[in-house]
């Protein structure tokens, strides 16, 4: 592999990152419109936790794809050590907004 072929390659993956966090955080809104799941007397409670079940497969791929490009994309020895960290934090991350994006829609649709 050379030089040009790991910055493109970590490039594709940055993009597959943004791609897949953008789905991920669609799909929870679209969950926080379909109904609450914390007091359940709101919309259609099972179809939001349908939804947030759905959008688990996009968050592993982005905090899978961010720590890859990491590891593409560096030159440091710890490069492997780099992005897995850099997954966990793009993973909590994503979780989080994903909770806030859910709790804002909520108030919006409802």
């Amino acid at each position: 592999m050379t030089a040009n072929t790991s910055i493109y390659l970590a490039r594709g993956l940055g993009l597959l990152f943004a791609v897949s966090a953008a789905a991920t955080l669609f799909i929870m809104f679209k969950a926080g419109c379909a109904g609450d799941t914390k007091g359940g007397s709101l919309g259609n409670p099972a179809r939001a936790v349908e939804l947030e079940e759905l959008a688990l497969f996009p968050l592993l791929i982005s905090a899978a794809a961010s720590g890859t490009a990491i590891c593409f994309g560096s030159q440091s020895i710890y490069r492997i050590a780099h992005g897995a960290g850099f997954a966990i934090l793009v993973l909590i991350f994503l979780w989080f907004v994903g909770m806030y994006i859910e709790a804002w829609s909520f108030k919006s649709c409802f």
